[in-house]
């Protein structure tokens, strides 16, 4: 039976897919008209969200118009322009908060590192793709991490740790999505859940056990020093792990030796990659996991933002105070406003049914990203979906739970919401290329 194929306007948009979007987009604006009013440069930043709103309209079309399988074959060139951006930065760009990651271009400057996150989403799903049959090989994973590598170490450099986040959970769920082996990605999960808890734990430590000289807790602390300490939890993990597979044999439990020795090696080189993460941070930096695992340690300094941002939530109420009427954000007493923790000042001035909606904006965003990768007309179209959507869902999960105080503070804005010009243009260009595929997502079309 022949498939029935809209070839008309109604059968190229999903219009859920829009509706989603462009509601974003105008609570989005909304709140930053609200947030930034009582900032000197209020004009400024009402210009400079109008101007890429306008360029982020133009590249959204550009997008939809454009078919997005030429990104696939023009893999290699999209990789090269990312990593000459991203040097360029390095060279002649311009520092802003102790960051260099913007490039002034003529008459508006421009975040290559924003270019990146996409970049990737549209490199990876070309090689994985092309790797289809080889998509179990743990050396396809190695390959993958091994691209993403250099445009990583150049965002770190900036610094941008920010950004470099949202890295980890793309690559995982793209990898997911292309049916990569279950036991590969899950080592890949624990060495970095591994190499993240270090620093939270040595943070907890610090601040809840000041004073231990004796106990688990002072020789936790010890293995921050990669001394002898260390190498004792790694030998031990290792003999227990040994002590483990032995056990096996003896009851003919038939278990792959290889388990028992990737657990101990995974384990070990997170916990080491996780020490030298937690010597290289910044004060600013322990700041942010201050404030999440110790809040009560420094109300006024560390986890000032979080408590702010809950008494913004929290005052909201059903309906919130009114735009431009909220008391935290417009007397100042809430920082990055507009920026970072704007999903308060929506709590805030539009309450609970105004957080609601952006949640349920989001979400149907989302859902409306997994239908177009389903329908897709090709692999590469559904990879690309599956990045983005995750990429999306952890933005959305962690800047939320940031303004919650339910996950650290780790700078994120909320796309679509948060004011940035680079951040709504290139989001809005990777909306262009969901709606694209969709369009496309028959051969007749």
């Amino acid at each position: 039976m022949p498939i029935k194929v809209e070839t008309g306007v109604r059968g190229r948009i999903d219009w859920p897919f829009m509706f989603a979007a462009g509601g974003l987009v105008i609570m989005g604006t909304l709140a930053i008209l609200s947030a930034a009013s009582p900032v000197p440069s209020y004009a400024s930043i009402v210009r400079t969200h109008v101007v890429a709103l306008v360029m982020g309209t133009m590249l959204f079309l550009f997008g939809l118009g454009f078919n997005y399988q030429i990104f696939e074959d023009q893999a290699k060139v999209v990789y090269l322009g990312v990593l000459l951006s991203l040097l360029a930065v390095l060279l002649v760009g311009s520092v802003h908060k102790g960051h260099k990651a913007w490039l002034h271009l003529g008459f508006f400057t421009f975040q290559p590192a924003e270019l990146a996150r996409i970049a990737i989403v549209l490199i990876l799903a070309a090689f994985l793709d092309n790797r289809a049959r080889r998509i179990r090989d743990f050396s396809t994973i190695l390959m993958a991490m091994a691209i993403v590598a250099p445009i990583l170490m150049l965002i770190l450099k900036q610094p941008d740790f920010s950004t470099a986040l949202t890295f980890m959970p793309i690559m995982f769920g793209m990898f997911f999505c292309a049916g990569a082996d279950m036991l590969h990605l899950l080592a890949a999960a624990g060495y970095a859940m591994t190499t993240i808890s270090m620093p939270l734990m040595y943070t907890y430590l610090q601040y809840h056990y000041p004073n231990a000289t004796s106990g688990l807790a002072h020789f936790l602390l010890q293995t921050s020093r990669l001394g002898g300490a260390t190498a004792a939890l790694l030998v031990g993990a290792t003999l227990a792990c040994l002590a483990a597979w032995r056990v096996s044999v003896m009851m003919r439990m038939h278990a792959k030796t290889v388990y028992f020795v990737a657990i101990p090696v995974v384990l070990s080189a997170g916990v080491v990659t996780g020490i030298f993460v937690n010597r290289q941070m910044k004060s600013y930096q322990r700041n942010r996991f201050v404030a999440y695992v110790a809040p009560e340690s420094d109300i006024q300094g560390a986890a000032y933002h979080v408590r702010q941002s809950q008494i913004a939530i929290g005052s909201g109420g059903p309906w919130g105070k009114g735009l431009f009427n909220g008391t935290q954000s417009q007397l100042g007493f809430l920082p990055e406003r507009h920026t970072d923790f704007i999903y308060a000042v929506v709590g805030e001035e539009l309450g609970f049914v105004g957080a609601v909606t952006i949640l349920a904006l989001y979400l149907l965003m989302i859902w409306r990203i997994v239908c177009v990768g389903r329908v897709a007309r090709d692999r590469y179209g559904f990879l690309v979906c599956a990045g983005l959507a995750t990429m999306f869902a952890f933005e959305l999960v962690l800047n939320v739970g940031m303004c919650l105080g339910l996950m650290p503070v780790a700078g994120i804005p909320l796309p679509l919401i948060s004011y940035g010009g680079s951040s709504l243009v290139i989001t809005m260009w990777s909306l262009g290329i969901v709606a694209n595929i969709y369009s496309r997502r028959y051969a007749l079309l």
